[in-house]
């Protein structure tokens, strides 16, 4: 008698168990996040940052804007210009916190993440303009998602373009020759 007690126990853990086994796998089959490298690539601005304050609520949409604290830009730091930073230009507002387009969208007052962000584009302006929008879900800030995402920036090849001379002329024919322009 005393096993059939310990059955009847078992049976409803073991049906809790399988159901939520099952379920975690079905809300996470729901939000499915592109590759670091495609994210990276996508995003103008890739930073790390600590949120110090919300604003912005916006209850029809549940959206939401965070006023960050810029720790280091790994990205796009050219992007972010004197209209965009803040408070002395080590903050700048983020938007988009809460879209359900992306998976890993919230977070609270004291938070460090790695966010992926482009500035928010004319569509959304007045409401938005010189705000960065996140681009996709924020990282939190481990040694291994640092040296992933630096790895991601680092591979992209360097454009470079010079700059023409100054005259418009070609450096050629110039008296005053360096170790670029040597015959060969």
């Amino acid at each position: 008698m005393g096993s059939f007690r310990r059955k009847a126990f078992y049976w409803p853990v073991w049906s809790f168990a399988v159901a939520f086994v099952l379920l975690s796998q079905r809300c996470n089959g729901s939000c499915s996040e592109k590759e670091l490298e495609k994210r990276e690539e996508e995003a103008n601005v890739v930073l790390t940052g600590t949120v110090e304050e919300i604003l912005n609520m916006d209850p029809v949409h549940n959206t939401y804007s965070c006023k960050v604290r810029v720790w280091r830009y790994l990205k796009g730091k050219t992007m972010v210009n004197g209209e965009v930073l803040l408070d002395g230009g080590n903050k700048v507002m983020i938007g988009g916190f809460g879209d359900p387009h992306i998976c890993d969208n919230q977070v609270a007052t004291g938070d460090t993440r790695i966010f992926f962000v482009n500035l928010a584009p004319e569509y959304m302006w007045p409401n938005h303009k010189n705000e960065l929008m996140l681009n996709s879900s924020l990282m939190r800030i481990t040694l291994r998602n640092l040296e992933e995402v630096e790895h991601c920036v680092e591979d992209k090849p360097v454009h470079f373009t010079p700059a023409p001379p100054p005259d418009g002329k070609s450096h050629k024919n110039s008296p005053y020759r360096s170790v670029f322009n040597l015959p060969r």
